[in-house]
C-alpha cells in the first residue's frame, strides 16, 4: 500500500483526514501518525503529547495497512 491508496481507503470509509498525519509535518494531537525513524517507519497515536500506540515497520506499506486497519474499525 502507498500513500495514495491509504488516502482513497480513508476517503471511502469517511475517515477525516484530521485523524491521521502521514507526512510527518504539522502538529499531531489526539491521532494516528507515521514517522520514518532510521530504517523503520514508526506508527504512533499521539494524546496530548504522549504517544499511547507505538509500533514499528520494516516497510512504509505494513505501517499504512495497520494504520489503515486501525482507523476503519
Amino acid at each position: 500500500m502507498d500513500r495514495t491508496e491509504f488516502i482513497k481507503i480513508m476517503k471511502k470509509n469517511h475517515v477525516p483526514n484530521f485523524y491521521y498525519n502521514i507526512d510527518g509535518k504539522g502538529r499531531d494531537d489526539e491521532r494516528f501518525c507515521l514517522v520514518k525513524d532510521g530504517e523503520k517507519w514508526n506508527v504512533y497515536y499521539s494524546e496530548r503529547g504522549c504517544k499511547t500506540t507505538n509500533k514499528y515497520f520494516d516497510t512504509e506499506s505494513e505501517a499504512l495497512k495497520y494504520m489503515c486497519k486501525e482507523l476503519s474499525e
